[in-house]
């Protein structure tokens, strides 16, 4: 004797929604995991520092242009707020970058 299931629209309509939610946890929590380290060969590459006042002007100029001072990880659009602190970028992912830190990366938000 077999036994066959089914399922409606509206219980895979659930169900996807159900997986979606899991898989968004989950990528909020590997985000989560490990804060990015500025001795990371990207982070170096970058020029990401946790503290963005104490960013190398004369190396990263784009930095020291007119809106440097606005410039910041919590105010790029590639930022994606984790708590008040951290947050997740696309550039370094699996990775939690300061929100009060910078990279090269930076893209007005």
């Amino acid at each position: 004797m077999t036994t066959e299931t089914t399922l409606n629209r509206r219980q895979l309509v659930k169900l996807s929604a159900s997986a979606a939610a899991g898989l968004i946890i989950a990528r909020s929590a590997s985000a989560q995991e490990a804060a990015l380290a500025e001795s990371d060969p990207t982070a170096l590459a970058l020029g990401y520092a946790e503290d963005a006042s104490k960013v190398d002007t004369a190396k990263w100029t784009k930095k020291a242009g007119p809106d440097g001072e606005k410039q910041l990880c919590s105010s790029c659009s590639l930022y994606q707020p984790i708590d008040d602190v951290w947050g997740g970028c696309s550039i370094f992912p699996g990775k939690k970058v300061k929100g009060a830190g910078w990279c090269n990366a930076w893209i007005s938000g």
